[in-house]
């Protein structure tokens, strides 16, 4: 049973962690807070950050409903442990690992771990493997390439796919070696992807 439900918008208009907090600590027991997000093609990161963080610390409590199809593919790359909530029926633990890791930060950021051997996962063929980033408004993407050796042209083509979803100019790679350094230059690629 739901004790109370709020839209996004709603909660956008003023301080997100204070009303969020005020809405959980006054539900009654076993109740939960809805967070109403139609017509929301796009989340903001901070949002499912902190409501992750209040998910966790009040037992679960928390439930988004009225996801787009991208921001719930976001969700389960973002959430893979499932602590929030969804009104989503298919939603099921990720079976298998991912080449990679997600967090998404307070600040609004999204970072993106690879692990080594990425270029030659079967899941980054797979469209759902970058068209999740459409359903989330991240302040910026934080691409760790410290496992990264070289690239290869799967690698390469899912950076720009990724690049271009989440938004001009929000995608920066760290950590990047040497060889994938020159491997960007040589393609020109460093004009696209902001390198540090």
């Amino acid at each position: 049973m739901t004790l109370t439900s709020i839209t996004l918008p709603d909660l956008l208009a003023g301080d997100v962690r204070a009303r969020l907090s005020s809405l959980l600590s006054s539900r009654a027991p076993s109740a939960t807070v809805a967070i109403t997000c139609v017509d929301v093609p796009r989340v903001p990161v901070s949002v499912l950050a902190m409501a992750l963080d209040l998910a966790v610390s009040t037992g679960g409590f928390l439930r988004l409903e009225g996801l787009s199809a991208h921001t719930r593919q976001a969700l389960h790359v973002i959430d893979p442990e499932r602590r929030l909530a969804v009104d989503d029926t298919a939603r099921v633990a990720h079976v298998g690992e991912r080449p990679y890791q997600v967090r998404a930060g307070g600040d609004g950021s999204l970072y993106v771990v690879l692990s080594k051997g990425i270029g030659q996962h079967p899941h980054m063929a797979d469209m759902a493997s970058y068209e999740w980033i459409r359903g989330v408004d991240a302040t910026s993407v934080v691409v760790d390439m410290a496992q990264i050796e070289h690239l290869n042209s799967l690698l390469v083509a899912w950076l720009l796919q990724l690049n271009q979803g989440a938004g001009p100019g929000r995608c920066r790679l760290v950590n990047v070696g040497r060889q994938a350094v020159a491997q960007l230059t040589q393609l020109r690629l460093n004009h696209l992807l902001v390198i540090s």
